[in-house]
């Protein structure tokens, strides 16, 4: 595992402009680099740690489904960056459990067979949620009911160490906040680590507003963040 990057790094204000760089939607070419990459630089939560193999079926789930955002910055045709999110999270989680419920929990049990104490720390804390989910119907406001309010969620970015302090994580949460509002999302939050593993310093400088925080089936406290376009709503 490589060391991980600096949070107000990752979303680096450009200098200089990242010209040379293009970004493209995340398709086959650079699946497993951004797959490795995500674990890698942003292991926390439960998906990172069940490897490489679950987090790249989890993306092309998510690329997959029509509620799902994802691209990978290119520099002389290299990847460098990506971000994933979603521009509807409560339709997108409805939709993965209707059209890729089967493959991502075949993915989760082959990752689990060989990671005995995060299954373990599975069955502690989140087993109950999940089995509730994949059992029940789809959570209210998603689906079939087109009057509750639409969230969009910045779920994870990361820009390779190398090409940091070039703008290139700010092109991509600037392209995400473009189809954010395309797509008609009321609101667009995302949630970071409290203190020196989280960006939150980087997202208040920037304008994003800060609306909670609580502590994660993990232990550890995350703040909630929504950006500045959309905070007012």
């Amino acid at each position: 595992m490589t060391d991980q990057l600096d949070p107000l790094d990752m979303l680096a204000v450009p200098t200089p402009p990242a010209g040379d760089v293009e970004l493209v939607a995340l398709g086959g070419e650079h699946a497993r680099w951004v797959a490795a990459t995500h674990v890698a630089e942003l292991p926390h939560g439960l998906f990172p740690r069940l490897g490489r193999g679950f987090v790249r079926r989890w993306h092309a789930a998510h690329v997959a489904s029509p509620h799902g955002t994802a691209y990978v910055a290119l520099r002389g045709g290299e990847p460098v960056g990506f971000l994933l999110g979603s521009t509807d999270r409560r339709a997108g989680v409805a939709w993965l459990l209707e059209h890729r419920r089967g493959p991502l929990v075949r993915a989760a049990a082959r990752a689990f067979a060989t990671r005995p104490r995060l299954l373990a720390e599975f069955a502690a804390t989140r087993a109950g949620r999940y089995l509730r989910r994949l059992r029940g119907r789809p959570a209210a406001g998603t689906a079939g009911t087109p009057s509750a309010e639409r969230i969009a969620v910045l779920e994870a970015i990361v820009v390779a160490p190398s090409a940091r302090g070039n703008g290139i994580g700010t092109r991509l949460v600037a392209r995400f906040l473009d189809d954010t509002t395309t797509a008609g999302a009321d609101r667009v939050e995302l949630v970071t680590k409290a203190g020196a593993e989280g960006a939150a310093a980087f997202y208040e400088r920037v304008g994003w507003t800060r609306v909670g925080s609580h502590v994660d089936r993990d232990g550890d406290t995350v703040l909630t963040y929504r950006a500045p376009a959309v905070a007012g709503r």
